[in-house]
């Protein structure tokens, strides 16, 4: 290398620690939210010296346009910012947490991935993520000056930050509510849902026009939704295993699957089986599943919020006239706020470039040009603005909306009616804070146990969960084998946890 050549990089490198350090010396808190966000901008402007590629994995399935996208466009722009690559694999929603899995235990040299909050401390405890409190206050200015400082202490686990909580909007009742298809809902002669009964008259209505529909509501979710109704308390459950809940009334840590309302729902989703609600076929193929949402011949689902917009593009690329609505049951009763982001980015403990992937997420809410240029595409290619809402100009995917979203960057699809938009903004109305906000369940001294108890959980207790099983034939035997397994270990430990916790907070 030419002498000339070798000072400019030197330059280049100590301009860099400069930059780097400077504002952000070893005095510097760990604690997210506290500095001030002045230098992310001079950050990304000097590009890192080292050309890198970032691994990402993310669910789901790479549109074309998408691939075109990364390949093109959008890499363009992260070499020009931040002298780097981005290379996305894709996992099928249907296998994404077992092939991910894998992924991560097999220590393979990807750098940052998705998956939903309550992950966080599994991941945490079976070592697969690394902590992040010193990359984000190095490199990730934007994101603390756009996400609140409430949703970072969710992901806190030992008082260190092990996920970015990449979503900041409303998130009350996230999974208790219904999504419907609307229009389908009026062609039956309804108006609404606020009733399980309103959904089986749905049905059965639906059946009698045309039998090809289906009434799917996920088995392996949906619980909560159906609490509402069941039970006069209120109740959150831990996690999506479903293994405990929170009465939220009295504060008491509960086993779900030992109580009466347990009972209640399974013998429901036995009576969802036996009218074809639940399709028998569909029950334990995540994907055929998919393939039949996409084809337009969902009837309901789980909601999620913002599902209803979400998902629109999806149901109306098999049917134009399709329009989604998400109902709570028991609408008076309150909507609790258990983690203020489901969307959790996090860092592999085997990743080459941990400081790439806190600037890739940085940059992603930078600016608002950036936001939407890597969820919405070219302007004028992918989309246009119309009304001061976003119009797509192309039905392929890019980035997740949905994991992105951002109350200071958030535009209204133009495609979506506005009280759909009013529904989400609102959404957090009649809220309160859950009594699990912020708690994480350690499972590192009862790991060997949790693994027992989940792999009888899957095998005996899902059919449960899904109708399948008789609760009356089959629940006893199944009991019996999770507590051999260790289920009261676990349970004891999460109570010891939990008032632990409660005592703090």
């Amino acid at each position: 290398m030419k002498p000339a050549v070798i000072g400019i990089v030197a330059m280049l490198f100590a301009s860099l620690l400069y930059i780097l350090y400077s504002n952000f010396g070893p005095d510097a808190s760990n604690k997210p939210g506290i500095q001030n966000a002045k230098s992310a901008d001079k950050q990304v402007e000097d590009a890192p010296a080292s050309f890198v590629t970032l691994k990402v994995i993310m669910p789901g399935d790479l549109s074309v346009r998408m691939g075109d996208f990364v390949e093109n466009e959008l890499n363009d722009r992260l070499k020009k910012d931040l002298n780097m690559k981005l290379e996305l694999t894709y996992i099928p929603w249907s296998n994404y947490q077992q092939k991910l899995e894998l992924a991560l235990s097999t220590g393979e040299n990807y750098d940052l991935f998705w998956y939903g909050a309550p992950f966080v401390s599994v991941y945490y405890t079976k070592g697969y993520i690394q902590p992040l409190d010193e990359l984000l206050n190095q490199y990730g200015q934007e994101l603390i000056k756009h996400i609140p400082d409430e949703n970072f202490k969710q992901n806190r686990i030992d008082d260190k930050l092990w996920a970015i909580p990449s979503q900041a909007f409303t998130s009350a009742g996230k999974f208790s509510s219904v999504m419907v298809r609307q229009d389908l809902l009026e062609k039956a002669s309804m108006s609404e849902i606020k009733t399980i009964a309103d959904l089986e008259l749905f049905f059965k209505r639906m059946q009698a026009i045309d039998p090809s529909y289906y009434g799917y509501l996920e088995t392996d979710r949906g619980h909560e939704m159906l609490w509402r109704e069941l039970t006069d308390r209120n109740y959150s459950s831990l996690d999506e295993r479903m293994l405990f809940m929170i009465d939220e009334d009295s504060g008491e840590i509960l086993s779900y699957v030992e109580s009466d309302l347990y009972k209640q729902v399974a013998h429901l989703r036995e009576s969802w089986v036996k009218m074809g609600i639940i399709d028998k076929n569909l029950v334990g193929n995540p994907a055929a599943k998919i393939d039949q949402e996409n084809a337009g011949k969902l009837l309901f689902r789980v909601g999620a919020v913002s599902r209803a917009m979400e998902n629109l593009q999806t149901a109306r690329n098999a049917d134009p006239n399709a329009r989604l609505r998400e109902y709570y049951l028991a609408k008076e009763k309150p909507k609790f706020i258990t983690t203020p982001s489901n969307e959790a980015f996090m860092i592999t403990a085997a990743s080459e470039n941990p400081e790439r992937a806190m600037m890739f997420m940085n940059w992603i809410l930078q600016n608002k040009e950036n936001y939407n240029f890597i969820i919405y595409g070219v302007e004028g290619k992918d989309y246009e603005l119309e009304n001061g809402k976003i119009k797509q100009l192309t039905n392929d995917q890019l980035i997740y909306e949905w994991m992105w979203r951002n109350k200071d960057y958030f535009l209204a699809p133009a495609r979506v009616e506005d009280d759909i938009i009013d529904d989400m903004l609102a959404n957090d109305e009649n809220s309160r804070i859950s009594k699990l906000f912020g708690f994480h369940f350690n499972e590192a001294s009862v790991k060997n146990e949790m693994a027992q108890v989940m792999a009888v959980y899957k095998e005996k207790i899902e059919p449960i969960n899904f109708g399948l099983a008789s609760y009356e034939e089959y629940y006893e035997d199944a009991i019996a084998a999770l507590k051999k397994a260790g289920f009261d270990i676990v349970f004891t430990e999460l109570k010891k946890q939990f008032a632990e916790f409660q005592l703090q907070h």
